[in-house]
């Protein structure tokens, strides 16, 4: 949550019947449309504030490049559009003062009002919306002209002259007509039509029948002697395939002086890992959703949040892992700071993995899920074309900064055919299954901090095979 402006020029007049839409819009809307409207607050001096569940760095639509200000105004209008569609739904089921409310929050963006939220638009004083104004009809006036004394005389002189040209007209017409000549009509001669003669037909003469020959009798072929049975061929036994191993990274046939595989772990940090491991995205909608829901419901609050959380799993397990691979790997860990970056903590050795580890149990979860820049990054500190390399990313959730993290493992496995992409679901919630799909890597999920350690053992041992194959 956090505030976007404060607005000194608002007075905390009608501030119960602001707070009455917002409760209307979050009541019937999921997060992704109630988060169009800022919610208001009183805030210190009794000045109205603007604030918004939604994370990243308020931008002005007049800050934005051209393409981001299109972007913007085409996701306004299709939250609009699911404004206006429930609106009219409510009408329907004769809830006309709930609709209208809702009609009133219709209309073109006030450009000076909108923001952009990691692309999501926001609209704030949205109760000072400038109402259509009413144009009247523009009805022509025909302007009056007072008689004057002097066009009277100037009016009788065009009368006569008018008068006069009218009989001269019409003198010329009567002396130039025509007489009428009256003609009688003329009877219409008529022809008398001669009847045709219709031709005597001539006698037709039948042809006499011609009889049919008679067919020849069929030749009676000869009899085909029955070949003799042929045995079956005797059935060949083909060696069953070799078993498939749980190493998807088993030693290959390498040249001496083969390099180590480069190994980097993508940690999720953003503010869901602090929920219980056994959460559901469920929990999580409604949490996020309404800021009040953790007052109304407080021992939902209480067990959502309860230990252990989805970051405690993480990094128990985390630790097991690093401490369970090869002395030759080196760990890198990339970890989250909202939408706007993904840290890179840097490269650990084998005599640096306690430091590691003491520095994954200080991390702390906040703000978004940037997992397709998070994988993006990842994959350019390692190169997956002539060397192996893993990734293992900790992840509870799909990405979060409206980016295709499925897009961005295509690309990966045409350009980097040796990078493996092993996925950890934190959680009951669920990640894309494409990222290990598309680059031969695993999907390892539990609920269980131990039996995710376990899981991950195997994970370590695909990691550190490459690296005993000298």
């Amino acid at each position: 949550m956090q505030r976007v402006i404060r607005d000194a020029q608002a007075t905390p007049e009608g501030m119960s019947a602001l707070q009455a839409k917002v409760a209307l819009i979050q009541k019937h809307f999921p997060p992704t449309v109630a988060s169009l409207f800022a919610i208001p607050r009183m805030g210190s001096g009794e000045v109205l504030e603007w604030w918004t569940e939604l994370g990243g760095q308020p931008t002005p639509y007049a800050d934005l490049n051209e393409d981001a200000q299109r972007r913007l105004l085409e996701t306004y209008e299709v939250r609009q559009t699911s404004l206006g569609q429930l609106a009219d739904e409510l009408q329907k089921r004769g809830q006309p003062t709930v609709a209208d409310d809702l009609h009133s929050l219709l209309g073109t963006p006030e450009l000076d009002k909108l923001y952009s939220l990691n692309g999501e638009p926001l609209v704030v004083r949205w109760n000072q919306r400038a109402p259509k104004p009413i144009v009247p009809p523009v009805v022509p006036v025909v302007p009056v002209v007072p008689p004057s004394r002097r066009g009277w005389w100037i009016a009788a002189a065009l009368l006569a002259l008018l008068l006069l040209l009218l009989a001269l007209w019409a003198y010329w017409w009567f002396m130039h007509r025509e007489p009428v000549v009256v003609v009688p009509p003329v009877a219409p001669v008529v022809t008398p039509v001669e009847k045709p003669v219709e031709p005597v037909p001539e006698p037709v003469v039948e042809p006499e029948p011609v009889p049919e020959p008679e067919p020849e009798p069929a030749p009676v072929p000869e009899p085909v002697p029955v070949p003799k049975p042929v045995p079956p061929p005797k059935p060949v036994v083909v060696a069953p395939p070799p078993a498939p191993t749980l190493d998807n990274f088993a030693c290959r046939k390498k040249a001496p002086n083969a390099e180590i595989p480069q190994f980097v772990v993508v940690l999720d940090t953003s503010g869901s890992m602090d929920l219980n491991i056994k959460s559901v995205k469920a929990d999580e909608d409604w949490f996020f959703g309404n800021e009040l829901n953790k007052y109304l419901d407080v021992n939902r609050t209480t067990q959502i949040f309860a230990k252990p959380s989805r970051m405690d799993v993480a990094k128990d397990s985390l630790a097991g892992m690093i401490n369970g691979l090869d002395p030759k790997i080196d760990t890198r860990l990339i970890t989250f700071a909202g939408c706007e970056s993904t840290p890179d903590q840097g490269v650990f050795k084998f005599g640096d993995r306690q430091r590691l580890i003491n520095g994954i149990r200080g991390l702390v979860p906040n703000d978004g899920t940037p997992l397709a820049d998070s994988l993006a990054h990842a994959a350019n500190t390692v190169d997956g074309r002539n060397n192996d390399a893993v990734i293992v990313m900790f992840v509870d959730g799909e990405d979060g900064c409206q980016k295709d993290v499925c897009a961005v493992s295509r690309q990966i496995a045409r350009e980097q055919p040796r990078l493996r992409v092993n996925v950890v679901k934190i959680g009951a919630g669920g990640p894309s299954r494409c990222i290990a799909e598309n680059t031969g890597g695993r999907v390892y999920s539990s609920t269980n901090a131990a039996e995710l350690g376990k899981q991950l053992k195997l994970a370590s041992k695909e990691v550190s095979s490459n690296a005993k194959c000298d």
